[in-house]
């Protein structure tokens, strides 16, 4: 049954990872958590093995890794391809790692003319192609995010396409709710649409205009309707906030987080 428990995007607790961070995990409140390992652990000394540690002591399933995402490592672009190979391998390697069941995936970087738009769309279903068996194998799905402006995945009928070329088996969807553009009243017929195919989310808050990654309930969505939504399909995958917290210090990033939580337990 529809049963959310907080989900935390680590980095945003701290870039990177510190000792002050990794202090705030136990008894945080936090059941999941996303590891986008690049802000995350690049640099830090022993950073995959104390993080893993940390979120075994704290009870924290790691349920999804943010694959790299932009220009250098654009999946559409046959320019970028190759790159973009070695950085998603990488990001199923610490899938395995953390045994986090889902990578998240951004299928373009931007702009992308609507000229363009066909084959660059094409490149990029090629290329997670490719992918597809080595996840399959590892028994992790990619998970294709929602992405605004003109990037590839900007709208449910490329997501569908993606799911629906690479085989729900290995893949679905990744709901970034502040990624919805103008169209934020449309994220409860999303969710019924996608149904099984939604895997994972991203949640915050955001203008209507253009993404701002805010704590819920400081923006345009209609959260009611949404978790409306996701119990009507009987979501149970992550419930991931993917936000800017405001605070000066882990603690107060996190605080940040479970406060939001709070008052969206209202409508669970």
């Amino acid at each position: 049954m529809f049963s959310p428990v907080l989900g935390v995007s680590l980095h945003s607790l701290a870039k990177p990872m510190t000792d002050d961070m990794l202090a705030v995990l136990p008894g945080s409140g936090i059941g999941t958590a996303e590891i986008y390992t690049t802000p995350l652990l690049k640099g830090v000394e022993r950073g995959h093995e104390r993080l893993a540690a940390a979120m075994q002591e704290a009870g924290i399933r790691p349920m999804t890794i943010h694959a790299d995402f932009g220009g250098g490592v654009d999946p559409s672009n046959p320019a970028t391809a190759t790159a973009a190979l070695a950085s998603l391998r990488q990001a199923l390697a610490d899938a395995r790692f953390f045994a986090a069941p889902m990578v998240v995936i951004h299928a373009s970087a931007e702009p992308i003319s609507a000229e363009d738009r066909p084959a660059r769309l094409e490149c990029s279903l090629q290329t997670l192609a490719k992918l597809s068996e080595e996840f399959r194998q590892a028994g992790v799905k990619m998970a294709i995010e929602l992405l605004p402006r003109t990037c590839l995945g900007n709208c449910l009928a490329e997501l569908e396409l993606f799911v629906k070329h690479l085989g729900s088996d290995v893949c679905g969807v990744c709901l970034d709710v502040n990624h919805g553009m103008d169209q934020y009243a449309l994220l409860p017929e999303w969710v019924e649409s996608l149904d099984k195919n939604l895997i994972t989310l991203h949640l915050s808050d955001y203008d209507g205009i253009d993404e701002k990654h805010w704590l819920p309930g400081k923006g345009v969505i209609d959260w009611q309707a949404f978790i409306a939504a996701l119990r009507s399909i009987d979501y149970r995958g992550p419930f991931n906030f993917e936000v800017s917290a405001p605070g000066d210090t882990p603690r107060a990033r996190l605080d940040a987080q479970v406060s939001a939580m709070q008052w969206l337990s209202q409508w669970f």
